[in-house]
């Protein structure tokens, strides 16, 4: 991959090499007399790549005190700059107050890689997760805005401890609270789970808006808690369960578990909501278009063929009439993993993309996951249709609008392109990337069936 806006990509992917510059630049003592922290290891986590435009990383780094023997992983949040703009920015990210953290230096820049680097909680643009962070913080902020789960000022709050389940650097973070309370007057103690999203802008204000919504049309989804501004944070309840995942479709209960993923979306799909935000295919249509412009940019050997199958999507799309089909709220980001199940019942969780659009648009991009979930645990295309066929037959018999098959084989069609492929691409996911030609070939299939 070469990128000459970007010419140390290649370094900033390789972990032996990123952990020496990060051990270097961020554990070193001031008097280099000994060094009290190592590191043991570096992963890479999250990827976010924008040919030519932009290039953000985590790493996990597995430090040790020499001292002790303690290990502890810390995360590092990296944006990778244009040559000769890493110093500058890195004294721009310098004028703010950082959180500091034993052993490691809260800002580095890594010329080697013209890099800037923060130590998690630091962050370029969320910049209230020291404070989301801050136990002494919480105990006071917290109180005021936990009524909705039955908190009032006859509870205090005496723990708090965090477990952080998500983090986009410089996009958002997903915070886990298991608060420790106490009656006043009986001094009787409980525990209640919540959890807190911090994003980079306040997009956060309108999924609060459509989760209230939705909380008050579907039983057993999260209770949004309040909205914060200032912190850019949307609260909400706990949902138990755990998240789905391909184990769970064994072939002696696939079908009760498929008609139950069916229902959930045939519920969602059910609900009315008003929002600002759409999703049609004028939306898909430039996905497609900037995923050809990704693969030239990034691999180029199949920039072809997929010009071809869009060329293909688009004369299709224009023989197809879409005047008559349902609007409804749609998820967005529909996959496996975002389904919950407990109690042989499942849940939807994570509505920061909800919005207005085709309900078949969900069941495509439903539809794409359970087929990239098939190839990656090595299932064959035969197993895996009849998983699908089984999930769509039990979606139409759920939802009270006919269900059309052109539409939805098309909307699948482009999904193995603007959202597997595009993202497998942004997102420089290798394991995905190995599959490129599967998520041709099955993009061909659902646009010649």
């Amino acid at each position: 991959m070469n990128d000459p806006q970007f010419p140390h990509l290649k370094t900033a992917l390789e972990p032996t090499r990123m952990q020496n510059l990060l051990q270097l630049r961020l554990l070193s003592p001031p008097d280099n007399a000994r060094q009290e922290y190592v590191v043991d290891a570096c992963l890479i986590g999250e990827k976010r790549y924008k040919p030519g435009k932009s290039c953000v990383l985590s790493y996990d780094l597995h430090v040790r005190n020499t001292g002790t023997g303690a290990s502890r992983v810390h995360v590092i949040a990296a944006r990778l700059c244009r040559p000769m703009k890493g110093l500058p920015e890195f004294h721009q990210a310098n004028q703010r107050k950082l959180s500091l953290t034993p052993g490691l230096e809260p800002l580095g820049y890594l010329p080697e890689t013209e890099m800037v680097v923060w130590t998690f909680p630091n962050d370029r643009k969320l910049t209230s997760l020291p404070q989301l962070l801050d136990a002494q913080y919480l105990t006071a902020y917290l109180p005021p805005r936990l009524e909705t789960i039955g908190l009032d000022h006859t509870c205090a709050i005496i723990a708090i401890d965090t477990d952080i389940l998500h983090y986009l650097p410089e996009r958002s973070c997903m915070i886990r609270y298991h608060l420790t309370v106490q009656s006043r007057s009986t001094e009787v103690r409980s525990m209640r789970t919540i959890y807190g999203k911090t994003y980079r802008d306040e997009c956060g204000a309108e999924t609060y808006s459509v989760m209230r919504q939705l909380a008050e049309q579907l039983p057993g989804t999260a209770i949004p808690l309040g909205y914060d501004h200032e912190l850019r944070t949307l609260w909400q309840s706990h949902v138990p369960g755990e998240p789905f995942v391909w184990e769970m479709l064994e072939p002696d209960r696939s079908l009760s578990v498929l008609q139950a993923m069916a229902q959930c979306l045939a519920d969602l799909h059910r609900c009315r909501i008003q929002t600002s935000r759409r999703f049609g295919v004028p939306d898909i249509e430039e996905s497609l278009r900037e995923t050809i412009d990704l693969a030239h940019q990034t691999y180029p050997e199949i920039t072809n063929r997929i010009q071809a199958l869009v060329n293909r999507l688009l004369t299709r799309r224009d023989s197809i009439n879409w005047s008559n089909q349902p609007t409804t709220p749609i998820h967005r980001d529909l996959k496996m993993s975002n389904f919950l199940t407990a109690s042989k019942q499942l849940h939807l969780i994570d509505m920061d993309c909800a919005c207005i659009g085709d309900p078949l648009t969900d069941i495509a991009s439903l539809i794409t996951d359970l087929h990239l979930n098939g190839l990656r645990a090595g299932k064959s295309s035969w197993s895996t249709n009849a998983i699908v066929e089984a999930f769509r037959s039990s979606y139409t018999k759920a939802v009270p609008y006919a269900v059309s098959v052109p539409h939805l084989n098309w909307y699948t069609a482009a999904a193995f392109i603007h959202e597997s492929i595009r993202r497998s691409i942004r997102q420089l996911h290798t394991e995905r990337l190995k599959h490129v030609a599967d998520y041709l070939e099955l993009s061909d299939h659902y646009l010649s069936v």
